[in-house]
């Protein structure tokens, strides 16, 4: 309960891994799968519990401007707002920024990289606005053809 409490609290993406025997497959004595089995030897592989709620940590700071950030544990974060002037439209020139800050131990903050002109994943793919639950089989069964199009495409 604490773990799903916590995954439920984070404002972030959060992964549970639950693991549960299945009581109607594999059920039997001797069977590694069983309920009996499994709650004989289920042993905790760490101990979590439920994270409280803390206060935001907030920074401002200039372009170009270098500032330590206390976290909440004591660790400190060396942050770095990217200069006045910066191109966030050159991909390697991104990169290389990137790795120039890190090897100081300074974190960049701000648009780093952008690519004009790119398009969502629905454009990309050519796909339709409607639901696939939505369309009939003409439109999800194009033929033959463009099936052996595609495994043209495969070999």
């Amino acid at each position: 309960m604490p773990l799903i409490k916590g995954a439920l609290s984070h404002r972030g993406a959060a992964l549970i891994d639950v693991i549960s025997p299945c009581v109607a497959f594999n059920n039997h004595a001797g069977s590694t799968k069983s309920y009996d089995y499994v709650r004989a030897h289920n042993e905790a592989v760490n101990r979590l519990d439920f994270m409280p709620h803390r206060d935001a940590i907030t920074a401002m700071y200039a372009p170009g401007e270098v500032i330590e950030v206390t976290q909440h544990d004591g660790s400190v974060l060396r942050l770095r707002k990217l200069a006045e002037g910066y191109d966030p439209g050159d991909r390697l020139a991104a990169m290389t920024h990137i790795a120039t800050y890190e090897a100081r131990g300074e974190v960049l903050t701000g648009l780093l990289y952008v690519r004009a002109g790119a398009e969502d994943l629905h454009g990309h793919l050519n796909t339709v606005d409607t639901a696939l639950n939505r369309l009939g089989d003409k439109d999800l069964c194009p033929g033959s053809a463009a099936l052996a199009a595609i495994n043209a495409e495969l070999v």
